[in-house]
């Protein structure tokens, strides 16, 4: 087995988080872009809108955010507070039709477990690296924070992982 280094970094702040609201899939990033790390064999990037910061990086569906079905667009102060904490509290809980967490858990560590070694630099979505960081440490999802433009780097072998904060 090959040794593995992915760094995540989250997409840069959108008008709709901004304003408390969940940011719709062609919702563009307050950053214009960015180049990649040298070294970094492989730069992909999530689907939406918001992760296009570095020129030339590969779509990967996998690392698309969290599919927040009906609340998508929408106010977090108009979410009803019954299924924001029902949301909130339970893992497994997708009261907006969507995704829940823990379905994007499952599909973080599926990608995380494809990887036969190499440099792979990511960008994302917060919630994306939180997923990945849970999938490395066992941290629950819940107690992790990711700004714009943080950045958590994975490095392991075996699907063993060491997380390395930037």
């Amino acid at each position: 087995m090959k040794a593995v280094r992915v760094t995540f970094v989250a997409h840069a702040l959108t008008a709709s988080q901004r304003d408390g609201v969940f940011p719709p899939a062609d919702e563009p990033a307050g950053l214009a872009s960015f180049g990649a790390p040298t070294g970094a064999a492989r730069v992909v990037r999530g689907p939406e809108a918001r992760c296009d910061l570095v020129p030339g990086a590969e779509v990967v569906p996998a690392l698309r955010d969290l599919d927040m079905g009906s609340w998508a667009g929408g106010r977090l102060a108009d979410i009803d507070p019954a299924e924001l904490a029902r949301w909130v509290g339970d893992l497994g809980a997708a009261p907006h039709g969507g995704e829940s967490v823990n379905d994007l858990v499952v599909r973080v560590r599926g990608w995380l477990e494809r990887f036969d070694g190499g440099t792979v630099f990511a960008v994302t979505h917060p919630a994306v690296v939180r997923a990945a960081v849970s999938v490395a440490t066992g941290a629950d999802y819940r107690r992790l924070d990711v700004p714009p433009l943080g950045r958590a780097s994975l490095t392991g072998v075996g699907g063993r992982w060491n997380l390395r904060l930037q």
